[in-house]
């Protein structure tokens, strides 16, 4: 019996969403932030929990029209530059900073997506970077380490 790229895909997910719930667990919150309501670990826990029910319905439930993939029109070298820019990204976060990193996370990875008008891919970086760590920063009172803005002088 021959599994569908779908299910395999979704079983793929489901297994790294398991993994991310289990590490989601180990995300140390300071003690004050303990019976807090949202602290550092509620959203990666909650989304662990959608990705395993998401993945696992995809897995259980019939698939209407099977898929077929021809993989010579899938582009594995793009695959490839994003997965290493993931990684230099995850390297270099906590010595750049979030909202440089991500932002210049973001451009590359849209880039490498195919996109190649300059102003939209800095509007939906640094803009949207700087909206989410002011809620994460300023609202949720969520600190996130970034030497850049502190050299700047724009967080404390």
């Amino acid at each position: 019996m021959r599994i569908s790229p779908t299910k395999f895909i979704s079983l793929l997910f489901f297994i790294f969403s398991v993994f991310y719930l289990y590490t989601a667990h180990q995300i140390v919150v300071f003690t004050f932030d303990e019976n807090a309501p949202f602290n550092a670990r509620t959203f990666p826990i909650y989304l662990g929990w959608a990705g395993i029910f998401f993945s696992g319905l995809k897995i259980i439930l019939p698939e209407k029209v099977p898929t077929e993939v021809d993989h010579k029109y899938l582009d594995y070298k793009s695959i490839i530059y994003l997965i290493l820019v993931s990684i230099i990204y995850g390297a270099v976060i906590l010595k750049v900073g979030y909202f440089l990193s991500t932002s210049l996370f973001l451009i590359v990875s849209y880039y490498l997506l195919g996109e190649r008008r300059w102003l939209w891919m800095f509007l939906l970086s640094f803009p949207f970077v700087a909206i989410f760590m002011f809620l994460l920063h300023g609202v949720l009172n969520i600190y996130l380490r970034d030497p850049l803005l502190k050299y700047l002088g724009i967080i404390g």
